[in-house]
């Protein structure tokens, strides 16, 4: 959570605007991320409802990813290195993804500590991947195999599947 520089919220809210996601997102170049978000925040408010001072907006960005962070980081700034500029530029201190240590350096100082994590699974994005794949096989299976005799379709399951 890194604070936004003065006068550079708009900027920063189209930036993120520019950014594809999905299949096209700059983070599905990164294998080991199950998923990436940013968030502009706000100046924060203090229990009178008046921001907090100095008034000053945040860039919330949140990450699920297989591995350690240090790796993770490395090949972010690798792979996607102008992407994460081109916001995190936004940002105080923020120093580019060119120097690996530097851009490390900038995440860690910048982590907030999460309080609790819900995980359903303990799959890798690979193992993700490779469940969605024989999900999308056993379908078209299914579709293409209807009418078959027994052994018609035990066949052309072993010839699929194997045994």
């Amino acid at each position: 959570m890194a604070p936004i520089q003065a006068g550079r919220d708009e900027d920063l809210l189209a930036t993120l605007a520019a950014i594809p996601n999905g299949a096209y997102s700059p983070f599905a170049r990164v294998a080991s991320t199950h998923f990436a978000r940013w968030l502009l925040i706000g100046p924060l408010l203090g229990g009178d409802g008046e921001p907090v001072e100095p008034a000053q907006a945040y860039l919330l960005f949140t990450a699920d990813f297989d591995g350690p962070l240090e790796d993770w980081a490395a090949a972010v700034a690798g792979r996607i290195g102008p992407d994460v500029d081109r916001v995190f530029d936004h940002c105080h201190g923020y120093c580019g993804s060119g120097e690996e240590r530097a851009f490390l350096d900038f995440i860690r100082e910048h982590r907030v500590g999460v309080g609790f994590s819900i995980a359903a699974h303990d799959a890798t994005v690979a193992e993700v991947r490779a469940s969605l794949e024989l999900k999308r096989s056993l379908r078209e299976f299914a579709f293409a195999s209807q009418g078959l005799e027994p052994s018609a379709l035990r066949s052309a399951w072993t010839e699929r599947f194997g045994r």
